[in-house]
């Protein structure tokens, strides 16, 4: 006989039906699948017919075909085992017939990964399975009792969570469903570290000043100072001053989790922007993403949120290069012979870098390095991704009396209220758009959102002519410019706006060598 069961993966961070069909017939005994299948699906075979046996429900000796379709698109991971075993039940016709749940059953993704013994292992990938699968129609989900949590966050399907295969052959030899999931609380994911908070630093008023600009309008930032000058600490501030998730926003972050395979009962919703910090020895592929099956890497787990490089010329040179594309298209693109994957990557890049390769200079006093060993040190950081980056901070240290001085400094509360600020009016301005930040504003739409005076304009023609930046430098201190101007709850542009923008942009000489 003849049975047709839904079943699903995940193509980057979006879904995909993926039809499992099943036929028993007279011939030479086997299971056979056939559907342009990875080992990993090809080794279900093995896993199906021991769980099915454990759970009391042995295969015939029979020819059972099952292919999984689209042919065309090659199949991964262990998810489609519990559709497999159920469509080779029905196949098997042993349960009384029943019209009800067939038709039920055409409108029913099933989802998971089987144990020998029977039970129901939870995969990654639910999220984005799920939630194309409501988008499609499908009214109902069966999927492991560890992906419910995650699937839940999805509206308008059951999400129906069965912890062994017997709970399975129960639900069709009655053929009554179970009641859905309710979740009883919904946790949040906090990846971001609040401890620290802006007031504790002591001093560097104007790096606090710019750290505020970049997270209010999600521009890039690189600080450049000598060693314990402050930039690390106050980077660790980022987390508590950014604002909320929207929740097309989390949701999109949240899908990203569940295929790096990163959600769990105590992480099941990603409702805070991430921090990802990393070390100077990762690989291209843990950065970008990819892979034999194609995982997010860093570059994605940070959307929407910091990707934090600390000591930046201590990255090699293709890491810090192969940031240009993601940080200009805010995707990543993998290709594969048979499939195409696109991860967001629309992150915030927040860097810091001494000035040589001691972290002294310019002390000379304890500085060894020469001059040659400084210039090299301090052009590691090409001039194309230096563009890319619209706030460039020149940190000095904090002398004696800053350091132990009682006098009030801004704390991250106050930052957060003057972020808060920025980010309702950035909303509200954007909120017939597809983009939410100043810094993602495109160049096509910045006359309709950005109006400069003749003066103003006349002013940055002379700057962009004695700086001799380029045009893609020009529209990030455009953007910059609106966002000064939202921190200080203006929709005019002022002129004190473009003289800060120019400030914290550094497009001069100077600014992109200190020696």
């Amino acid at each position: 006989m003849y049975s047709k069961i839904l079943s699903g993966t995940a193509l980057g961070i979006d879904g995909m039906i993926i039809t499992v069909e099943t036929d028993i017939s007279l011939g030479i005994p086997g299971l056979n699948l056939v559907g342009y299948l990875a080992s990993s699906v090809k080794e279900a075979g093995e896993r199906v017919k021991t769980a099915m046996k454990n759970s009391g429900m042995p295969i015939p000796s029979r020819k059972i075909t099952v292919n999984l379709s689209p042919a065309d698109v090659r199949k991964d991971g262990a998810g489609y085992d519990l559709a497999i075993a159920v469509g080779i039940l029905l196949s098997m016709e042993i349960f009384p017939e029943n019209e009800k749940l067939n038709s039920d059953l055409e409108n029913t993704l099933i989802i998971g990964e089987l144990g020998l013994d029977g039970k129901v292992l939870p995969v990654r990938g639910v999220l984005p399975i799920v939630d194309y699968a409501e988008k499609q129609g499908i009214k109902r989900v069966i999927l492991p009792d560890e992906n419910a949590d995650e699937a839940s966050f999805v509206k308008g399907i059951d999400i129906i969570p069965i912890l062994s295969l017997e709970e399975m052959i129960g639900i069709i030899s009655s053929g009554v469903w179970p009641d859905t999931f309710k979740p009883e609380r919904i946790d949040t994911f906090d990846r971001t570290d609040t401890a620290n908070d802006l007031v504790n630093v002591k001093g560097q008023e104007t790096l606090k000043r710019g750290i505020i600009i970049a997270v209010a309008g999600f521009h890039n930032i690189i600080m450049t100072g000598s060693a314990g000058s402050g930039k690390s600490m106050i980077a660790k501030c980022i987390p508590g001053l950014m604002p909320p998730l929207t929740y097309e926003e989390s949701m999109k972050l949240t899908k990203i989790y569940s295929v790096a395979g990163l959600l769990n009962n105590e992480m099941r919703f990603v409702s805070r922007r991430p921090f990802r910090s990393l070390n100077q020895n990762i690989s291209q592929v843990a950065l970008l993403g990819g892979g034999a099956s194609p995982k997010p890497g860093e570059v994605s787990l940070a959307n929407s949120g910091v990707l934090f490089l600390d000591e930046f010329p201590e990255f090699s040179r293709g890491i810090v290069e192969s940031l240009r594309q993601p940080m200009e298209d805010k995707v990543i693109n993998i290709s594969r012979v048979k499939a195409s994957y696109t991860f967001p990557a629309d992150f915030m890049l927040v860097s810091a870098r001494n000035n040589c390769p001691c972290g002294f200079y310019p002390d000379r006093k304890r500085c060894r390095c020469n001059m040659g060993e400084i210039y090299r040190y301090q052009n590691k950081i090409s001039h194309p991704i230096m563009d890319r980056i619209d706030i460039r901070l020149e940190v000095r240290n904090v002398n004696f009396d800053e350091l132990m001085s009682d006098e009030k400094c801004i704390s991250s509360a106050e930052a957060r209220e003057m972020i808060s600020r920025a980010r309702d009016r950035q909303l509200r301005r954007y909120k017939d758009e597809d983009f939410d930040f100043n810094s993602q504003l495109p160049q096509s739409k910045i006359d309709k959102y950005i109006h400069l005076s003749e003066g103003q304009q006349k002013s940055l023609r002379e700057y962009y002519e004695s700086n001799d930046i380029s045009a893609r430098g020009y529209f990030r201190i455009l953007r910059l410019i609106r966002t000064i101007a939202d921190i200080e709850d203006r929709e005019e542009i002022w002129d004190a706006d473009i003289i800060e923008a120019t400030f914290y942009r550094n497009e001069s000489e100077a600014g992109r060598n200190m020696i």
